[in-house]
């Protein structure tokens, strides 16, 4: 088969066992209207229906054209046939019991197969992988080993049959609907679907196709749950229905590329926030139904089985060095909707003039605070730009939500915590630039001007504050909580504080920044915020502004305990969670992106310059305060070591000052302590 060939000629031989629900039937019906088509392989025997208990199937099992055995031996199903009738090319597809076929190098062709289940039978698969030339896997975390191993390997994930995985116009009945086998060895889907049953209107079925189809499509949201981290069929079959999935996260698959949460479809980041999401998207059915459909339109421009084979056959036939990756897939699926990207991730159909939103959660009336969401809208008055309100209470919304001032609101029936509020606020918006504002904030223009300012001109700025902090990762603590009036010059900053910042939204949307919705309701998502800028080789800056006032931790220190959901936790629960979330999560990260420096502070190298600047400057004791602070976690640094040392000298304290000129050198036998102190020295002196 040559290039200049047409793909309609091109005779195909898709070896596997009959029966009519295997990934393999989507395949054979993507590959009939491109190509002359051959089934080849043995039927299911009676005895693996039973035993897998598929007789829900409702369709009987076909012989294929050409039936074989278990493990056939090609050369001898080769002879059997008419020459005319031999391949373009054999494509196998991962059979049951372990049975493959025998003498594959009979075959005058290329030959090719499609291994799912890696995650559950990778030892097989490395050993069947070696009998083809080309090896398809649809679990993209194993395409390395298997490469690594001299296999000709390309990432194949599964995907839907929008004929089959269609949306049926029917009443919502349940709350929550799962297809699958709750099978004994996965004790983990079970206990969730327990905890769903408990609290929602759950249905559990086991049915295939069109009926499979159906359910999805009679649920509000269909639950899903990965085994071994495998992206698995039923993520693509119900996104294609258009009912909202919700999916843990299959980290090294692919998927958290392929589709954003929040977006294309929801994700709870552990097991214990599954009703939490749960109980979010059911009380908002508007959002809801808009990310379900942009999930629904997204899988069929990139992801059906039409997308599958093109792509394997391109490989194969036309020279392509490899399928296409997650990235270009991702591109591939946004460009199939035909509206723009904000229209379509948006709750309500949003239009402006503006040149930048405010995004305000409400909860209360702020009764720890001389100010209110009142008061603020009563500031907005006189600064313009679109002001979008996201009601965490409903008695608050009936009362404000006519405001003259609000350009769009929504409203949740129950408290859905701070980053939950963020991002339903930033998909409402279609600005440039974007401010969170607290409700407890009394802010005027000069202050807007400041951060917007900041955030269009320093650079690679992502998100501009008045007010941050640099932090130790290790230890989760503040180091140096720039307060206004604390400082002159914009600085890069580790965090910026969450009452009042600005982001640049294109920055945000390009690089996949999202507030972590797994720290509900409050607590760490700023932190995590700054790691998400920093990890895209963006910055958090904050810029010296006064026009503002909110008073620090007020609505924290009313409430003491944090009603949302259905429940109420205390405030120091909350922290000591989220911060164990927060560590583990980054720490992972870290690990498996080989990213060293990502919990590094900005504290050090901003310290250094502040203390050389105050040595300059002749304040020798407030660079020594400093220095202390600096040399309790940074004890090794040989640079910190010298200036603690020239400090010293200065204050007369000669003895400790040569046993830090001494550790200097220990330290860093590199480091040239005299030449740096020398030119130290001589930067006092210009000053005068």
């Amino acid at each position: 088969m040559t290039r200049g060939d047409s793909m309609k000629d091109l005779r195909i031989w898709l070896a596997y066992v009959s029966y009519p629900v295997t990934t393999a039937v989507y395949l054979e019906r993507a590959l009939r209207r491109i190509s002359r088509l051959t089934t080849i392989g043995p039927l299911l025997p009676a005895e693996l229906i039973e035993q897998w208990k598929l007789h829900a199937m409702k369709a009987p099992v076909l012989p294929h054209d050409i039936a074989t055995g278990f493990s056939p031996d090609m050369g001898k199903v080769l002879a059997s046939v008419d020459s005319h009738e031999h391949p373009d090319l054999y494509l196998w597809v991962e059979s049951v019991g372990g049975h493959h076929p025998t003498n594959l190098h009979a075959l005058p062709c290329p030959k090719a197969c499609y291994l799912i289940d890696t995650h559950l039978n990778l030892k097989r698969h490395l050993e069947w992988a070696r009998l083809f030339d080309f090896v398809f896997i649809a679990q993209r975390e194993y395409l390395e080993l298997f490469r690594k191993q001299g296999m000709n390997a390309h990432w194949l994930p599964l995907a839907c049959d929008p004929e089959i995985h269609a949306y049926h116009d029917m009443a919502k009945q349940y709350d929550v609907g799962f297809v699958g086998s709750v099978a004994s060895n996965n004790p983990r889907c079970s206990e969730l679907l327990k905890r769903l049953s408990e609290k929602t209107n759950l249905h559990v079925e086991r049915c295939f196709m069109g009926e499979m189809a159906e359910v999805f499509s009679a649920s509000r949201i269909v639950f899903n749950s990965a085994v071994n981290n495998d992206l698995n069929m039923r993520v693509f079959e119900a996104m294609s229905t258009g009912s909202l999935l919700v999916t843990d996260m299959a980290w090294n698959s692919g998927q958290d590329i392929l589709f954003r949460d929040g977006e294309d479809y929801a994700v709870y980041r552990h097991d214990g926030l599954l009703h939490d999401v749960i109980g979010f998207y059911l009380d908002n059915e508007m959002l809801r139904q808009r990310i379900g459909e942009r999930g629904r339109r997204l899988v069929h421009a990139a992801h059906t089985y039409h997308h599958r084979v093109e792509d394997l056959l391109n490989v194969i036939f036309e020279g392509k060095p490899t399928t296409f990756s997650a990235e270009e897939l991702r591109a591939r699926s946004l460009k199939g909707l035909n509206t723009p990207l904000h229209l379509a991730r948006n709750t309500l159909p949003l239009l402006s003039s503006s040149s930048r939103s405010f995004v305000i959660p409400v909860l209360d009336y702020s009764p720890a605070s001389s100010y209110s969401i009142v008061t603020l809208l009563d500031d907005l008055k006189n600064i313009h730009g679109d002001v979008i309100v996201v009601f965490n209470n409903e008695k608050v919304a009936e009362e404000l939500k006519n405001h003259p001032r609000i350009t769009h609101y929504a409203i949740m029936k129950r408290n859905v915590g701070v980053s939950r509020a963020w991002n339903i606020g930033i998909d409402m918006a279609v600005t440039p630039v974007v401010f969170i504002v607290n409700a407890d904030v009394h802010i005027k223009a000069e202050t807007v001007g400041a951060l917007e300012a900041g955030l269009m001109t320093l650079e690679r700025a992502a998100c501009v504050g008045p007010q941050g902090s640099f932090v130790d990762f290790a230890l989760t603590r503040d180091y140096c909580y720039f307060d206004k009036g604390s400082f002159v010059e914009p600085i890069a900053v580790d965090a910026v504080s969450g009452f009042l910042f600005a982001i640049k939204r294109e920055l945000i949307t390009e690089n996949r920044i999202r507030f972590e919705d797994a720290y509900t309701p409050c607590y760490f998502e700023e932190w995590d915020l700054g790691l998400q800028i920093r990890r895209a080789g963006l910055k958090s800056y904050i810029v010296p502004a006064a026009a503002y006032e909110h008073e620090w931790s007020g609505t924290i220190r009313a409430l003491r305990r944090i009603e949302y959901y259905e429940r109420a936790d205390a405030v120091a629960d909350i922290l000591k969670r989220n911060r164990i979330y927060f560590l583990a999560k980054w720490r992972a990260i870290v690990e498996n992106e080989g990213l060293t420096g990502l919990l590094e502070s900005g504290f050090r190298d901003y310290g250094v310059g502040f203390v050389r600047n105050l040595l300059v400057s002749g304040k020798v004791e407030e660079a020594d305060n400093l220095l202390e602070i600096l040399e309790t976690d940074f004890s090794r640094d040989s640079e910190i070591q010298a200036l603690r040392g020239f400090a010293a000298f200065f204050l007369n304290r000669v003895r400790e000052a040569t046993l830090y000129y001494r550790n200097a050198g220990f330290f860093d036998k590199d480091f040239d302590a005299q030449s740096y102190t020398v030119s130290l020295r001589s930067e006092m002196e210009t000053n005068g």
